[in-house]
């Protein structure tokens, strides 16, 4: 037992020597980690991953990719994240056709890197390849690609031609650019697709554009017109036909004493009403008589 309190007394006598060094230490070493703590436990966020760099060995490390989650690093490695996502970019630019008409045209494509060949994009390219090289290139493609064609052609019956060319033209290209030297054959980043999204004139073309297209429909308007008076004539003349046809089998039977009897039965059916009226006969043999409308008749004209 006294064996143990002079190991006690003897450890807090320490203690007392050493606080002041052991709180500087802690400090320190409480202060570096919080320092390197970045640099040392490394999150990779969903749709990325991450390429390492080794200043003591090898440098890029062109064998291992690191992807999402935590990771712990070595302080004085560096790790850098790109996208493997499908990225979208949409840039303006002015291009000329073969007869001369220049055009601004707004065009946006999708990208894509490798995720196989990635540390090679990272050591012989670096993080900004789509300002270096995939823009460059785009552009470059877009302009060869509309100054092949004729306006009528590149923005009318040869467009989507005009769009599959530019987009297999950069394709190809941003792989011959980007391919690491002795490895031709790799392809780093991958344009997936090529969209033109607005295509804007001179004001001169642009208000001839308009005033054809308001002809045109004028056109159309007058054209719709001229049809519907052909189909009304066409109407009109079938219904003539038909009350032609109509009289032609009525008249034959349209006698005299017919008339008379139709008359006759009319005026029959009017005098058994029981409306108060007048009824005033012709005075020649054949005539028939005229019934005129009573008090109520009268009443209702009014």
């Amino acid at each position: 037992m006294k064996f143990l309190a002079k190991i006690y007394h003897k450890f807090t006598a320490w203690i007392n020597r050493h606080i002041f060094t052991m709180l500087f230490a802690a400090f320190i070493i409480g202060g570096g980690f919080i320092v390197l703590f970045p640099r040392i436990v490394i999150k990779i966020p969903a749709g990325s991953v991450g390429v390492i760099y080794r200043p003591l060995s090898d440098g890029v490390d062109l064998t291992q990719i690191y992807g999402e989650g935590l990771h712990i690093l070595f302080p004085l490695n560096s790790m850098t994240q790109y996208s493997i996502a499908v990225n979208v970019k949409k840039i303006e630019l002015d291009v000329l056709t073969s007869d001369l008409l220049k055009s601004r045209v707004t065009v946006s494509f999708q990208y894509s890197v490798n995720q196989i060949s990635l540390p090679l994009l990272h050591r012989y390219v670096g993080t900004d390849y789509l300002d270096k090289l995939i823009l460059p290139e785009i552009t470059a493609a877009t302009r060869a690609v509309f100054g092949k064609f004729t306006s009528n052609q590149a923005f009318t019956s040869d467009l989507t031609k005009v769009v599959k060319d530019i987009s297999i033209s950069a394709d190809n290209s941003v792989m011959q650019k980007l391919s690491p030297p002795g490895l031709e054959e790799v392809r780093l980043v991958r344009i997936t697709s090529f969209q033109l999204e607005t295509i804007e004139f001179p004001d001169g073309v642009q208000k001839a554009i308009a005033n054809k297209m308001i002809e045109s429909s004028n056109a159309e308007a007058m054209a719709f017109k001229i049809d519907a008076a052909k189909q009304e004539v066409t109407r009109l003349a079938i219904e003539a036909e038909g009350i032609k046809q109509f009289q032609d089998i009525v008249n034959p039977g349209m006698t005299e004493k017919y008339l008379r009897y139709k008359g006759i039965e009319a005026t029959q059916k009017l005098a058994e009403s029981n409306n108060s009226k007048v009824i005033v006969f012709g005075s020649s043999p054949s005539g028939l008589p005229l019934i005129l409308g009573g008090e109520e008749s009268i009443g209702s004209k009014k």
